[in-house]
């Protein structure tokens, strides 16, 4: 076998350009089918997360205002708009909803915390079924007047680390809130939001004369509800909108189905992409292998006159492609892996910051099975060649295969 590797290695230094294009096209369909293997796995898993994260089967809002909910439950795009708090009380009565929960829609002026303005909501912590559930640290008791509970992504400095975030002060609206707690990263608009208790959010914005909207108290955005168990959510929606016609009702795997479609439009792209880039790459290989042997044809002769049979010479030109296949798979597995840890902000932004990575164990298997599949592909590559050449008698190689 030593013997065999050496050989299979002087011949690839030997013919450099050929090599340096198979290992080329084999890095580059291994880097994309990970970047596919990888991105399809968080599709999933955000879209796991979405229903349990948002804790709620249906949304309330406003009537003409659904676009404008769904956009901040995804993207945590800041939004305002209210409905009187009463209405929550009527869909508390409606036959079928177990329990409801509001909330108030703000935005946050410039804060040092952020980029842009941020979402902020108040909430009910009596009713709450939305948010506690998700917190990344114990908070003992009730939030005082001047705490807050931040998405995992609202101070940008500690991504990646966010329980550091506690203690620290973020300023809204001329007035200082200490971070109290932290939620579990999501991928949803959640993220980027900022909450405080119901009394806290009216008294910040009622008592700034920096807010553009007037705010009354007696007022709410949306009311999350909870179908009760053997209840469709859809059939309730639908009672829900008929008994209270001034709302919109959003299931929430309406959220889900558009949060799919945004996601696995990218998923799919890159498949197709990675896909079509193995097939290129598996076909370039068994090319250039087949014109590569037919070089070579007087050499193999001359080896099997020599004495090497034909097993022999049949796994040194396998050898040699799983030698170019297992380079390019290491550069285009390593390479990949260190554009999507470095990527991985822009990348969230640039799809919307909807996605969340898969776990290190999920990526490390994923790189191990890339690295098997681009062994095999190389070597798949390789094998006609190498068929083809074994069946030559060494008299016959040795005159140019005629």
């Amino acid at each position: 076998m030593g013997i065999t590797l050496y050989l299979a290695k002087q011949n690839l230094r030997r013919n450099l350009f050929r090599t340096l294009v198979m290992v080329l096209s084999i890095t580059l369909a291994s880097s994309t089918l990970l970047g596919a293997a990888v991105l399809a796995r968080g599709v999933q898993d955000t879209l796991g997360v979405v229903q349990k994260r948002l804790g709620a089967d249906l949304i309330i809002v406003p009537k003409g205002q659904a676009a404008s909910a769904k956009t901040s439950l995804i993207s945590g795009t800041p939004s305002t708009f209210y409905m009187d708090k009463s209405v929550e009380e009527k869909v508390a009565r409606v036959s079928g909803v177990k329990g409801t929960a509001s909330q108030l829609y703000l935005r946050s002026l410039d804060s040092p915390c952020c980029i842009s303005m941020v979402h902020m909501v108040g909430y009910d912590p009596n009713k709450d079924f939305t948010i506690k559930p998700w917190l990344l640290n114990n908070i003992k008791g009730q939030l005082e007047p001047n705490q807050i509970i931040v998405g995992a992504r609202v101070i940008s400095s500690v991504v990646g680390i966010p329980t550091k975030a506690i203690g620290q002060t973020l300023i809204f609206l001329g007035k200082s809130f200490s971070v109290a707690g932290i939620l579990e990263p999501t991928g949803l608009g959640t993220d980027y939001t900022v909450f405080m208790p119901m009394d806290t959010a009216l008294k910040l914005v009622q008592g700034s004369p920096l807010y553009p909207v007037a705010v009354k108290s007696n007022q709410i955005s949306v009311v999350l509800a909870q179908a009760a168990p053997g209840q469709n959510p859809l059939t309730v929606a639908k009672t829900i909108s008929q008994a209270i016609p001034e709302v919109d009702v959003i299931p929430s795997n309406e959220l889900t189905r558009n949060l799919e479609q945004q996601l696995s439009h990218l998923s799919n792209t890159l498949g197709v992409v990675g896909g079509i880039l193995g097939l290129v790459a598996l076909f370039l290989v068994s090319i250039l292998f087949t014109l590569s042997i037919q070089q070579r044809i007087r050499e193999f002769g001359l080896m099997g006159a020599m004495g090497a049979n034909r097993r022999y010479i049949f796994r040194m030109i396998l050898t040699e492609s799983g030698l170019i296949s297992g380079i390019g798979g290491i550069i285009g597995l390593l390479g990949s892996s260190l554009g999507i840890y470095f990527a991985r902000d822009f990348l969230g932004k640039f799809m919307g910051n909807l996605y969340i990575w898969p776990h290190w164990s999920y990526f490390a298997g994923a790189v191990g099975l890339g690295l098997l599949a681009t062994v095999f592909m190389g070597i798949l590559g390789g094998f006609y060649a190498a068929l083809q050449i074994s069946r030559l008698e060494p008299l016959q190689a040795i005159r140019g295969g005629k």
